[in-house]
């Protein structure tokens, strides 16, 4: 058994992976301040399995060193803790810097000081290749330019991993410039997660804009094949910088994405267009080439079809969740 941190253990992501260790036999703390709607479900189920839950503020550094202290050497840390959403980090840049970048530093400096040995993989963004303008997969070669201020902050991040994985810090770090992640347990809204809340809004009958003509292309990733990945990635000991996504072979458009919502669920959008957002790629798919020199067994498994497939039916068995996190969310507002 490993003992294993999991930052933002109770979002979509962490949910997905600090479930996944728990069934593997591992001992999982889970950091989360519980501000994102549905995460007090996801806490109440990694609970019930057994997952010690840390309410603290990754960006308050003394809570966050005190913290890591107290739990001593561990195996492992996932840091998918993070600001989610370009148009967030726009109406309030501070706070998209204080849990994304200082956060971020927080997390690693404290790894450095109280558990060196343990392997620090850290959940980074495509948006941190900035406004693109090709329309071929984006591989090693191309070099961070962000765009918005939550590709700036996400891109700080990754550059302090980077940096204390080198050897004069000498800390094993891996990061994942990471596209279009869906699936179960996916409590998606307008600014983040588009694929599941067109799955969201399309079941429960709400509105949606398009911006810009939908044509925006992205490649999905299943979230267990990104777990999958996760894993492999710490067995192996993998380091350095990778774009990871669906690949060519899971691409698609929005409206595509629509269109497969929509034959699923048997139900039409509620739809309205609107101008292309800032910093909205037009494009982005990962070139997995890297894979074939990473030593990985590692390829997606779950195409996007059966995926939306997934995705809607989790949607469906747990309306009542998803009604109160939309709740939840509206009242925040």
């Amino acid at each position: 058994m490993m003992k294993v941190v999991v930052t933002g253990a109770c979002g979509f992501i962490g949910s997905c992976l600090a479930r996944r260790l728990l069934s593997n036999g591992h001992e999982v703390v889970g950091i989360d301040n519980l501000s994102r709607a549905g995460s007090s479900f996801n806490a109440a189920e990694l609970e019930a399995a057994g997952m010690r839950l840390e309410r603290v503020d990754l960006s308050d550094t003394e809570k966050t060193l005190a913290l890591f202290e107290s739990l001593g050497p561990v195996d492992a840390v996932f840091h998918l803790a993070a600001q989610v959403a370009v148009t967030t980090s726009y109406t309030d840049r501070e706070r998209d810097f204080r849990y994304n970048a200082v956060a971020s530093f927080n997390v690693i400096e404290s790894i450095k000081r109280h558990t060196p040995s343990a392997y620090a993989l850290y959940a980074s963004t495509n948006k941190v290749f900035g406004h693109l303008e090709v329309h071929q997969p984006v591989g090693m070669e191309k070099p961070l330019d962000p765009y918005t201020p939550y590709g700036v902050s996400k891109a700080a991040a990754e550059m302090y991993f980077t940096e204390y994985g080198r050897p004069e810090i000498g800390l094993r770090t891996c990061s994942f410039r990471q596209s279009c992640i869906y699936g179960h347990h996916q409590f998606g809204v307008e600014d983040q997660g588009w694929m599941a809340w067109f799955a969201i809004a399309n079941l429960h009958g709400l509105p949606i804009t398009i911006y810009g003509d939908g044509r925006q292309v992205r490649d999905l990733l299943y979230v267990e094949d990104l777990i999958d990945l996760y894993l492999e990635a710490w067995e192996a000991g993998l380091t350095g910088v990778y774009p990871v996504g669906g690949g060519p072979d899971n691409s698609i458009d929005l409206r595509r994405g629509l269109e497969l919502i929509s034959a699923h669920s048997g139900k039409e959008f509620n739809l309205t267009h609107a101008e292309t957002r800032p910093g909205d790629q037009p494009y982005f798919v990962a070139d997995l080439g890297w894979l074939a020199d990473s030593g990985l067994a590692w390829r997606p498994r779950v195409g996007v079809e059966e995926g939306v497939e997934r995705m809607l039916d989790w949607i469906s068995e747990h309306r009542a969740v998803i009604d109160a996190a939309l709740s939840e969310r509206l009242a925040a507002i």
